[in-house]
């Protein structure tokens, strides 16, 4: 075998060792930004869940060994509350954050188009005059 390629096969045992060492380190500092926010939890705050729910919570409570959180989700006129895991909190809505914007869906004024006129099949209107003269 030449140096190219050892090189090239360290370098592969290398990337093999070492992303599984990288993959871990990525894995607990999320595991651990998640644990903070979710025992920074508090009356109050404005949360978005993973399924894509907007609500505020009402009461933070520790419930057969797991923390759930009720939740008040839409307006005045129609109120929901929920019991949902606090680990199914996607984000913490600061004051200064907006939540996205929602999107609303404007039906166009639909224009009468007029459809050309459907040409009509023209039957050819041959005459099959049968020549009923007798020869003679």
């Amino acid at each position: 075998m030449t140096v190219a390629q050892w090189i090239l096969i360290g370098v592969v045992v290398l990337l093999i060792v070492a992303y599984p060492i990288l993959m871990g380190s990525r894995r607990k500092k999320e595991e651990e930004k998640l644990v903070e926010q979710t025992n920074s939890l508090k009356r109050g705050d404005k949360i978005l869940t993973t399924s894509g729910v907007y609500g505020k919570i009402l009461e933070v409570r520790e419930e057969d060994g797991a923390k759930k959180v009720v939740i008040e989700t839409g307006n005045d006129k129609y109120k929901s509350y929920m019991t949902i895991d606090a680990y199914a909190i996607y984000t913490i809505i600061k004051d200064d954050q907006k939540p996205a914007e929602k999107v609303e869906i404007k039906e166009e004024p639909k224009e009468e188009v007029e459809e050309p006129e459907k040409s009509k099949p023209t039957a050819k209107k041959t005459s099959a005059k049968k020549s009923t003269k007798k020869a003679k």
